[in-house]
């Protein structure tokens, strides 16, 4: 369930940040302009930039996104994993734009997987 908007996380993972808009601009690689239109709600940042500043301030994709999820991201990993057929499942019934960020969630992960030998 959603509780809060992208925009408002991104805010207090700004607001917390000791770094000022443009400094937090050149360590994510856009310009300062770029922070400011997310700030104010005029835009919304690409869902790799969604993951890329989720990577960056260490918090989960899911609670940059407004989600009601724990913010930290953690390396543990669920002890209920779900069948290939219930996995399709979940996946058919997303909607589209959760869809999306799940494939691209997937893709990251196995480009890295790749990279360290284990696919």
């Amino acid at each position: 369930m959603k509780v809060a908007t992208s925009r408002e996380r991104l805010n207090e993972l700004f607001d917390n940040d000791a770094r000022n808009d443009s400094a937090i601009a050149r360590a994510l690689g856009v310009s300062r302009q770029s922070v400011s239109s997310w700030r104010s709600g005029v835009r919304s940042p690409k869902k790799p930039m969604l993951i890329k500043i989720a990577e960056t301030y260490h918090v989960s994709l899911e609670w940059l996104m407004g989600f009601d999820v724990d913010r930290n991201y953690t390396s543990k990993r669920s002890a209920i994993i779900p069948d290939s057929d219930l996995f399709k499942k979940l996946l058919m019934h997303m909607a589209p734009m959760d869809y999306e960020v799940m494939m691209e969630i997937l893709a990251r992960t196995e480009r890295k997987m790749k990279e360290m030998g284990e696919l």
